[in-house]
C-alpha cells in the first residue's frame, strides 16, 4: 500500500513541484521497505482504528497546491517540510522493524528520539503539513482532520502498548 502512496506522491510532486510531495515519496518507499522486514505484531488494532490509520497516511496526498506562489511562503513551506520530514526520517530509522501504519505491539522503542518525544513521527508530519497551510488556506481543513487522526492513532498506540506491559 505504501508503495502505491509513493507513486501517488510522485505524481503530486510532478504536478506541484513542492518539496513536501518529494519527501513524501521518500517516506512512502522507506516505509514500504521497513514493512517488508518488520517484526510481527503481538497485539493489533481494531478495524476502525486500522481504517483511521490508513486514512491519516493518505491525507497528505490530498493537500492543495499554492493558491499564489509567493517566494517567501514557498521557502517557509519547504523549510517546514524538510524539518518535519527530517524528524520523520529519524523516527522511522529508530523504529526500524517495529514500524507500522496501524497501531500494533511490535515492541516499544524508548531509545534515540523516542526517549525525548513520545510520537516524533506524528509531530514531524504535523510540522511539514503546517507548511502547506501557509501556501493555501484551504489546507487548514485537511490539517485539522490530519491532526485529529494523528491524535487518535497516538492514543490507540498508547492503549495497545500499555495493555501489553
Amino acid at each position: 500500500m505504501m508503495l502505491g502512496f509513493g507513486v501517488l506522491a510522485f505524481y503530486r510532486w510532478q504536478q506541484t513541484h513542492l518539496i513536501f510531495f518529494l519527501l513524501l515519496v521518500l517516506r512512502d518507499f522507506a516505509a514500504g521497505y521497513f514493512f517488508l522486514i518488520r517484526k510481527p505484531s503481538t497485539t493489533k488494532a481494531t478495524i476502525p482504528v486500522s481504517i483511521a490509520a490508513y486514512v491519516s497516511a493518505a491525507i497528505p496526498l490530498m493537500y492543495f497546491q499554492a493558491s499564489e506562489p509567493i517566494k517567501s511562503l514557498m521557502l517557509a513551506s519547504d523549510l517546514l517540510a524538510i524539518f518535519g520530514f527530517l524528524l520523520v526520517a529519524v523516527a522511522t530509522l529508530e523504529l526500524g522493524e517495529s514500524i507500522g501504519i496501524t497501531p500494533a505491539n511490535r515492541g516499544l522503542v524508548r531509545s534515540g528520539i523516542y526517549r525525548r518525544i513520545k510520537h516524533p513521527m506524528y509531530l514531524g508530519y504535523v510540522i511539514s503539513e503546517v507548511g502547506l497551510v501557509l501556501l493555501n488556506p484551504l489546507n487548514i481543513a485537511l490539517l485539522a482532520v490530519s491532526v485529529s487522526l494523528y491524535i487518535f492513532r497516538a492514543m490507540s498506540e498508547n492503549k495497545i502498548l500499555k495493555a501489553s506491559i
